[in-house]
């Protein structure tokens, strides 16, 4: 047998030989052996193809004649060592040829085959992309940043299915040829339809592996017990380029480096606000805004900003109450006595506390509706036509609110894009801030803040308003700049400690004007609050688990329910659902035997019917609550349970769902946004640690749905909905059960106090690896969303300035 190197060329972390021989490539088998004695599977591919027409097969690149045939071999690009790639004959292991892989002399030969050979580098470099079925192939799909430094480093691995599972040989290696010690952790793994060819399956599976996220060099070496390895390699800018790649997924609105620019297009210009006040010349009734701001002893210049900014509006019917706490300061003085505008009252008082300073102004207002203001930051010329507007347009909007920024020496940054009234959001921490706009119509039914909730007395207003309100409006653009300076609590949350615990007072005295015993605490960032409920009484909470076989995945999820749950009124319904596999039966009884919290019920229904099986464990169960959860969860933290039935403390919440986390513990559901035509998990890929914008990953929020994996509802509102629809019998079931309780008027609630491991697609497997099951998915699609898409509100939970989606908050143009 003879073999002769043709040429090569390098690409992106491989490296290409083509080759020529006198037996065929099928014969032949490549190494490349690593000082730590790995074999590195070295892939060889012939250029033709079976029965390929001759004048193709040379145009090609091939030799079709008898005897002589050409190939590539794939190899690592590990450029600190010299691989010495071994060719031998596959049956009888004997040595054909060694060939040495240096990286410099292959950088050289490479870069001169782009140069002078361009078609013969196109022809061979990657090959394997182009030829992907039939054997072992492994990719990467993503490199995203965990918590101390860590990222998850994700592969994906593919070969030939033959009717069992095959388990795989995994070696990770550095650019040395080095061993990495780390452990593969199996995220999904399925045999699905290969989609290059239908009429053959392969065996799919996902890894993740925790590396540091110093750039580095990483090779993959991937041997399936039955077919031949395979590794994929990445070089340290690719490596770097992944984890680049992650953070522009999850990065925050606030981090956005072209929100300036941004701003500048959709912020009033001067045509604008022309416009708008001939548009309000035409309104009949121009109600009477009262601004009220206390004054004490700003810098001057922050102070003129601050009233140039109020008496630019193109609304014009208000007055500026400026209550001057500031005492003798002959600058203070002089810069209000210079203002002239009659819409301008001063009040000049002793200096008490900011929410007695405040009361003086609301004492002295005129106007129909109160909007709050601080003496040094400044609001767009159009916020008061705004919130006009939306009056006009919601006519019972008795508090209103809008997005802002920061203004940081001239520059307008870090924006809070506010969803509308959430009200778990609100109490873990005051989202709404400004610019608050009460009506005097709630304001006439509330108590003002007293001195002992100042520095969170808009927080504490907020707060009572909210009670009373007919409608609450949040106006979704930038119309306030919150300025930073030392002082500030927006450069300096330090400034003010006193705050943090008149937030944490006010929170608590709301949860007792309603009724409702909650002990709130402060939390690991300040002016975030944690609340535990305290229920009259423990409802019972019936745990759902529909399953089918996958004994050992079942065994986990139920028993890291019997002994991590610390709540203690609960029982499990698994319901049985066509196993076959004798295993689960024995396991069916064992489990019953051992605790009699479990029973088993079987659902005569034939096929998979997700709606259908649930409803029937829900029918055959008898708690208060129920808990739908998958068989491929595993429970994380004891208190779980607790977290979750706690909010039904609150008679609004009618639904609560976790945090469910990927085996990597990247976050897997952080909630589920609606939008038209397309549903989607907040938070997706982030880290478990990672709070997610506005925190809505570390504290509970309120959102349009939550998953099946582990969604708790109250029985006579899952009664009273119908159940779970069993039309939709596979895909967005849940998601409907979710609208149809908000549509009821309840909280939809993601609480991630509750966490949990899911290990989404392993029971079933994905739908659109399949061709009949993609198409029942995608008919149930069809029907949610024409029951859905003309009534989803845009800007409910997404604020409107961000794409709608996007679980990650993305500004949008």
């Amino acid at each position: 047998m003879s073999i002769k190197m043709l040429g090569l060329c390098r690409g992106s972390g491989k490296g290409y030989i083509k080759i020529a021989t006198d037996c065929e490539p099928e014969s032949l088998e490549a190494y490349a052996p690593t000082p730590s004695g790995v074999q590195v599977t070295c892939p060889i591919y012939r250029i033709g193809f079976p029965g390929e027409d001759a004048i193709a097969s040379r145009a090609a690149g091939d030799n079709p004649e008898p005897g002589s045939y050409i190939a590539i071999v794939v190899v690592p690009l590990l450029d600190q060592i010299t691989l010495d790639i071994q060719i031998r004959e596959r049956n009888s292991g004997k040595m054909l040829l060694i060939m040495p892989f240096k990286t410099f002399d292959t950088k050289v030969r490479s870069r001169l085959t782009y140069k002078y050979q361009p078609d013969f580098a196109v022809q061979i470099r990657d090959i394997d992309q182009r030829r992907l079925s039939g054997g072992t192939y492994v990719y990467f799909t993503g490199i995203f940043p965990m918590e101390d430094h860590e990222v998850s480093c994700r592969f994906r691995v593919r070969h030939p299915y033959t009717g069992v599972s095959e388990k795989c040989s995994i070696t990770v290696l550095d650019k040395a040829g080095n061993r990495v010690d780390v452990q593969p952790i199996v995220l999904e793994s399925d045999a699905i339809t290969d989609p290059n060819d239908p009429t053959q399956r392969i065996q799919d599976t996902t890894y993740s592996i925790i590396l540091s996220d110093e750039p580095k060099t990483v090779c993959v070496h991937v041997k399936p017990e039955n077919h031949d390895g395979n590794f994929v390699c990445i070089s340290e800018p690719m490596y770097s380029g992944f984890i680049s790649g992650a953070f522009d997924l999850t990065k925050k609105p606030w981090d956005d480096e072209g929100y300036a620019a941004w701003f500048e297009r959709h912020r009033a210009t001067w045509a604008d606000v022309a416009n708008q006040r001939r548009t309000v010349a035409t309104w009949n009734d121009t109600p009477l805004i009262s601004i009220v701001t206390a004054v004490f002893r700003p810098p001057v210049e922050y102070l003129k900003a601050f009233v140039d900014s109020v008496l630019a509006q193109s609304y014009k019917h208000f007055e500026l109450i400026l209550v001057n706490v500031s005492g003798d300061d002959p600058d203070i003085t002089a810069t209000l006595d210079d203002i002239k505008d009659p819409r301008v009252k001063v009040l000049t008082a002793e200096n008490k506390t900011i929410p007695e300073n405040t009361n003086i102004g609301i004492e002295h207002a005129q106007g129909q509706y109160i909007a709050f203001m601080d003496h040094d930051d400044v609001v767009e010329p159009d916020i008061l036509y705004r919130y006009m507007s939306e009056i006009r347009r919601y006519p019972d909007a008795d508090l209103l609110y809008c997005d802002e920024d920061l203004l940081d020496n001239g520059r307008y940054r870090h924006p809070a894009f506010k969803p509308q009234y959430n009200a778990d959001l609100l109490y873990c921490g005051n989202y709404i801030t400004h610019m608050l706009m009460v009506s005097r119509h709630v304001l006439d039914q509330v108590e003002l803040s007293g001195a002992d909730v100042a520095g969170a007395q808009d927080f504490d207003l907020t707060l009572k308003c909210a009670e009373k309100a007919r409608s609450i409006r949040g106006i979704q653009r930038v119309l306030y700049h919150w300025r930073m300076h030392q002082n500030s609590t927006s450069a300096n949350s330090g400034s003010k400690p006193y705050a943090e615990e008149a937030g944490r007072l006010s929170v608590a005295r709301h949860f007792e004007r309603m009724g409702v015993k909650a002990e709130v605490t402060d939390s690991e960032l300040i002016f975030r609050h944690r609340i535990k409920y305290y229920p009259d009484h423990t409802p019972k909470v019936s745990i759902v688990i529909p399953t089918k076989d996958h004994v050992s995945m079942l065994t986990r999820c139920v028993e890291s329910v019997l002994s991590k749950t610390t709540y203690d009124n609960f029982d499990i319904t698994l319901v049985e659902n066509n196993s076959t596999e004798q295993e689960t039966f024995a396991y069916y009884e064992d489990i019953q035997r051992r605790d009699a919290r479990v029973h088993v019920v079987t659902w005569p229904g034939t096929g998979f019917n997700y709606s259908a099986i649930c409803n029937y464990g829900a029918a055959h169960s008898d708690g208060e609550l129920l808990l739908f959860l998958n068989n491929d969860t595993e429970v994380i933290n004891d208190d779980w349970l607790d977290a979750m039935a706690g909010l039904f403390t609150r008679p609004e919440v009618g639904m609560v769902g976790a945090k469910l986390l990927f085996r990597d513990k990247l976050v897997q559901h952080g909630g589920i946004f609606v939008t038209r035509d397309h549903v989607g998990h907040y938070g997706e890929f982030m880290s478990h640690k990672d709070g997610g914008y506005m925190e809505t990953l570390r504290y509970p929020v309120d959102v349009a749905a939550v998953t099946g994996a582990c969604q708790m509802v109250r029985r006579n509102l899952f009664n009273k909905v119908g159940g779970l629809d069993e039309e939709l019998a596979v895909v967005l079931n849940d998601v409907d059960l979710s609208l149809k309780v908000g549509e009821l008027g309840y909280l939809v609630v993601f609480n991630p106090d509750a966490k949990l491991y899911h290990a989404e697609h392993v029971s079933r497997g994905r739908d659109e690896v399949d061709p009949e099951r993609e198409k029942r998915a995608i008919d149930e699609q069809a029907k949610f969303y024409a029951r859905w898409d003309s009534r989803i509100e845009i800007g409910k939970y997404i604020n409107a300035n961000l794409d709608q989606a996007n679980g990650h908050y993305k500004i949008t143009w």
